[in-house]
């Protein structure tokens, strides 16, 4: 009698664009919780940077991306972009166009406000729901609770601070991460 292989359920790919180094490995320790608990999705990061300066040479950048990657894979089934919120100030006419070019394509945007470190903060117990005004307040903010905390972390280093219940209490304070999170098992 012969033994007819395990099934394995087919991965459900997701697209998420993200700005640099740091974005990236909180996305991969995003893949690795969302593997353990039990989730059959495969993020597929793509960073963004360097030469993507602002949100629309960004968002350019990840369906520049998204259209190469179409004809060589599975269709995504999600498609997401991770940008920081204080670059929308610098040029407000192409802050625009990036939104419109984003929803045009089916990215959904997850806004950092104002940047990586001020998202991480609010991973922290008793800290979800500090909103500091500057990157250079919420990397003072960080490094105040998290005093080992130096850019970038590598997907290790974050996973000795964060876990699923830090995730999902960023997830509860901000809408833009939680879809991602509903999409990979984790909200």
């Amino acid at each position: 009698m012969s033994r007819r292989p395990p099934h394995i359920p087919q991965r459900t790919p997701v697209f998420v664009g993200c700005e640099g180094e740091s974005e990236a490995a909180y996305l991969a320790l995003l893949q690795e919780l969302a593997l353990a608990n039990g989730a059959h999705v495969h993020l597929h990061i793509e960073p963004l940077t360097p030469g993507a300066g602002d949100p629309l040479a960004r968002v350019e950048r990840a369906i520049a991306r998204l259209d190469r990657l179409r004809g060589r894979r599975a269709p995504f089934a999600h498609t997401f972009i991770l940008l920081d919120s204080d670059q929308l100030q610098l040029n407000r006419d192409r802050a625009d166009r990036a939104r419109r070019e984003a929803e045009a394509a089916g990215l959904t945007m997850i806004w950092q406000d104002p940047c990586h470190e001020a998202l991480l903060l609010r991973h922290l117990e008793g800290r979800a729901d500090r909103r500091p005004m500057t990157s250079p307040d919420s990397l003072q903010a960080l490094q105040r609770d998290w005093p080992e905390y130096r850019k970038p972390m590598t997907r290790h280093d974050l996973r000795r601070r964060l876990d699923l219940e830090a995730v999902r209490r960023a997830g509860g304070v901000h809408p833009d991460l939680a879809q991602l999170l509903a999409v990979l098992g984790l909200g």
